[in-house]
Order: C-alpha cells, then sequence, then structure tokens
C-alpha cells in the first residue's frame, strides 16, 4: 500500500497474508483447468514473466475501475457491478442479499454496508448515513457474504508499488489460452496469488501453513493491464471479476465512508502556522463546552450513537448513548465521565435528562481492576475528548516536529484541515498511523475520529455555552 491510504489501522502486508491463508483454506489449493486444456499449458517465457510482474504495479498507478463480479452459488451465478480504486484500496458494490440489494465498501480487513440507493450507485454517489461494519471472513453470516468478502478482499492483492519478480514467476506461472474479453485480445496464465518480492517468503511460509500456495487466473492484454481475475472460491466453478475498462465514469465520488477513513490522505510535515494553531487546540477549549454528537462501530454489525456535552470547565462528558445491535435491536444508557472515571444508568425516556438522574449508577473508577475489561471503544473516545483541553498552550516547536497534515477537505464552503499530533501518553507512529486524527475547522477543533477494531469511530463538537451538570456525590467521589 502507498503512503496514500484512508486505512492506516490496517496493515496491507498482514491482510495480505491473513487472506492467502483463508484462501489456502477455503480450497485455493489450485485453479481447476478448464476441460480439454490441460494439455494446452506450458511453461510461461521471459517475456509473459515480466507481462506478469508488472501487473500489480500497472494496477498500483492506475485510474479507479469499473468492475463486474460473477461468483456461482448454488448452481447459480450471482452478478455484482461495482467500482475498484486501486490506490486506497476501496470497492464499491451493488450487491444481491437474496432480498434485492445492498450497498457495499470494503477495504482490507473491513466491509461497510448499507441499504439499496440504486440511485446514489448509478450516479456513482456514496450515501453518508446508515452504514454498518464488521469484519471481513469472521463477520460474514451468510455463504454469499463470505465468498465476496474473499473475492472482494482479493482483489486488494493485485497492487503494489513495485513489480513482482520475473523470476518467480517464471518458475510458477503457466500459459493457458488465448482469449477474447470485450473485444480486447487477451492471454491468461494461472499464477499464484502474487506478492511482493521482499515479502514472497513470508508470505509463502503463511500460506504453507495453511497446506499449499493458492493460486488464481489472469487474463491480460497486450498491454499487459488485467481484464479479468478468476480464483476458486470453493464452489463448482471459479469466481470472477471483469475489469471495464472502457467504461467511462467521475471517479471523485468514490471515496470511502467516514466508518472507514474517508478519503485518502498524504501525510506531510505541518507548516509553522499550522502546528501554532495545533498548540493552541486544546488551550482553547481549557474554559469552553461543546455539544458532542458521537458514533463508535462496536461489534459486527454494531453501533453506539451518542448525543451530549462535554463541559472542560469541571471535564466531565454527559451522554445518552444508543447501542444498537445487528439484529436491530437497541438499548439506551446515560454516561457520564470524568478523568477518574465513568459511570453508567439504563435509561428508556428518549431524551437525555437535562441534570443526571441523583441514583443507580453503576460506576467504575479507572484505578477498579475490571475496569480494563469493561472498557471499550466508546469509553477510549470520550476519554480522549476530554483530553482535549489543557490549562496552556503547547511548544509549537514540538508540534511542528511530530505533527502531520492528513489532507483538507471543502465542507459546505470551508476549509478543514485533518491533522494528526501526540498527546501525552499516545504511542509513536508513522505519519498516518496514529489511532486518532483531528480535524481543525476556524482553528477549532470540531472533530476527533478513533481508530477501532471495526472501523473509525468519531466525535463531532459544537461549541455553544452549557449549564454545568449536577453530578450525583457519590458517583462524582468515585469517577473524579
Amino acid at each position: 500500500m502507498s503512503s496514500t491510504t484512508s486505512v492506516p489501522w490496517k496493515s496491507a502486508l498482514m491482510w495480505v497474508m491473513a487472506i492467502i491463508v483463508a484462501i489456502a483454506v477455503a480450497g485455493w489449493f489450485a485453479v481447476s483447468c478448464t476441460p480439454g486444456k490441460t494439455n494446452a499449458e506450458r511453461p510461461v517465457n521471459e517475456e509473459e514473466a515480466a507481462l506478469l510482474a508488472g501487473m500489480r504495479e500497472r494496477n498500483h498507478d492506475a485510474d479507479p475501475v469499473a468492475v463486474r463480479m460473477s461468483v456461482p452459488m448454488d448452481g447459480e451465478t450471482v452478478i455484482a457491478d461495482g467500482y475498484l480504486d486501486w490506490a486506497v484500496p476501496m470497492l464499491y458494490a451493488r450487491v444481491p442479499d437474496g432480498e434485492g440489494f445492498k450497498l457495499v465498501q470494503a477495504i482490507p480487513g473491513l466491509i461497510a454496508t448499507r441499504a439499496d440507493d440504486e440511485a446514489a450507485f448509478t450516479d456513482l454517489r456514496v450515501p453518508e448515513d446508515g452504514w454498518t461494519t464488521r469484519q471481513m471472513l469472521s463477520g460474514a453470516e451468510t455463504p454469499l457474504e463470505t465468498t465476496v468478502d474473499i473475492l472482494a478482499s482479493s482483489l486488494f492483492t493485485l497492487t503494489a508499488d513495485k513489480a513482482d519478480d520475473p523470476a518467480v514467476l517464471a518458475e510458477k506461472a503457466t500459459w493457458r489460452e488465448e482469449g477474447v474479453i470485450d473485444g480486447e485480445p487477451v492471454e491468461s496464465f494461472r499464477a499464484p496469488i502474487m506478492v511482493e518480492t521482499d515479502t514472497a517468503e513470508t508470505d509463502q511460509e503463511a500460506a504453507g501453513e495453511a497446506g499449499a500456495s493458492p493460486e488464481a487466473l489472469y487474463s491480460l492484454d497486450a498491454e499487459g493491464d488485467l481484464r479479468r481475475f478468476q480464483v476458486n472460491t470453493g464452489e463448482a466453478s471459479l469466481s470472477a471479476v471483469d475489469f471495464l475498462r472502457e467504461v467511462a465514469f467521475d471517479p471523485s465520488g468514490l471515496v470511502p465512508v467516514d466508518l472507514l477513513g474517508g478519503a485518502a490522505i498524504e501525510p506531510v510535515a505541518v507548516e509553522p502556522e499550522l502546528a501554532e494553531t495545533i498548540a493552541e487546540v486544546r488551550h482553547e477549549n481549557w474554559s469552553s463546552t461543546a455539544i458532542v454528537d458521537l458514533t463508535v462501530p462496536t461489534g459486527d454489525g454494531q453501533m453506539t450513537t451518542g448525543e451530549g456535552t462535554i463541559d472542560w470547565r469541571t471535564m466531565t462528558a454527559y451522554l445518552l448513548l444508543t447501542d444498537t445491535e445487528a439484529a436491530g435491536e437497541s438499548g439506551q444508557r446515560l454516561f457520564l465521565a470524568r478523568p477518574g472515571g465513568y459511570a453508567t444508568l439504563a435509561h428508556e425516556g428518549g431524551e437525555r435528562p437535562e441534570t443526571p438522574p441523583g441514583e443507580d449508577w453503576e460506576t467504575h473508577a479507572l484505578t477498579d481492576a475490571d475496569t480494563s475489561e469493561q472498557f471499550g471503544p466508546v469509553e477510549s473516545l470520550v476519554f480522549r475528548l476530554l483530553e482535549m483541553a489543557a490549562e496552556e498552550a503547547e511548544d509549537a516547536d514540538a508540534i511542528g516536529e511530530k505533527a502531520h497534515l492528513l489532507r483538507v477537505d471543502e465542507i459546505d464552503d470551508a476549509r478543514v484541515q485533518v491533522v494528526e499530533f501526540p498527546v501525552a501518553g499516545d504511542a509513536e507512529a508513522a505519519p498516518g498511523q496514529s489511532a486518532f486524527r483531528y480535524h481543525l475547522s476556524e482553528e477549532r477543533l470540531g472533530e476527533v475520529e478513533m481508530m477501532s477494531y471495526f472501523g473509525v469511530a468519531s466525535a463531532e463538537l459544537a461549541y455553544e455555552d452549557i449549564m454545568m451538570a449536577e453530578i450525583p456525590w457519590d458517583v462524582a467521589e468515585k469517577i473524579g
């Protein structure tokens, strides 16, 4: 994966290795030959090995492409149309689900889905809301979902920032046959699922633990562009992805949803002026209050949303949380947090009481032995919000050495700078790989994003003057 990525919390290599193992377990030990074609196979020559070796690098630098996926399932063929952005990488598709269609976005390791919106997909727009996320493979609930996961994730192995080793391909690849796809002459090859040269041994070992190195069929035109990719997903025939390179479209709308990281980033060092702004961000909040709008993916198809307030004057967050399960069931709870801990209370009123109730809170001090077991992504994001205030400004020179500008968004004619910078206690991370991102608008903090196992959590801030929340004394005594 290049440095331009919207999935900083995932290792592309790690996911490639996981998929190779999953592929092997699913039965990709070899791609069966078309009847009557066995004797036509032959080793590739030097020119063909070089063509195959350059394919993934060509994809890496290519524009987004329209795709058509054909998946055999229970004796029938399921067809799904989509678009693939090699650079992220990200797949956006409209997939049958047995009762109609659903929209799907996939990045390495994660799938986001929502109810169908045919008009949006036709216009190549990505609806902003209604999405939930799940882990690829482990979070799938139907055979079709598992097959689509394998096929979609295998596409992410088809891009790399450097060529493969032609010597390896000369040894392991075979020429299959000539053909025509979309009017273009192609030659088809059987070859291993490809990995970069400097990681080949590691990936082969990972695949070897599952049984054997999996293979696929690659159909390339005379320019070396991939026209069709076929793999064995465990059915009687191969799953296939056709790359519709003659289909013209505007790729500007092809952006991952916020839960998957949003638009691509390209980390650069911050300029001195931006470093000064970042150095003041937490100090600006020291005597401020704000309305908070929270969205946190918490499991496969599970989401927690929240609304409430944060008062940095008293270091208190007071929220109404709604936990929605994959089956559609939901429940509400009130949530209080202060630097020493947090408290929760089941709630059925539908609205957050202006004053926190006085009884029945379940409290968790950060020093309690069992708190770490209860401390999840919601708590992590809320406590990061509490940390977004400081009595004094930070050192701009020190910020300038460690902060990075990730991208600049234009939202409602406003310029929003998406940055990352270290807060005391944060683990060191490579540029673009931090667990937290911060959106700055008009030199104020407008949003905090947190990378989590099930996607990107978000807390949006709107600065308003609010009354101090009257915290019950026994709760305050426990949580600070």
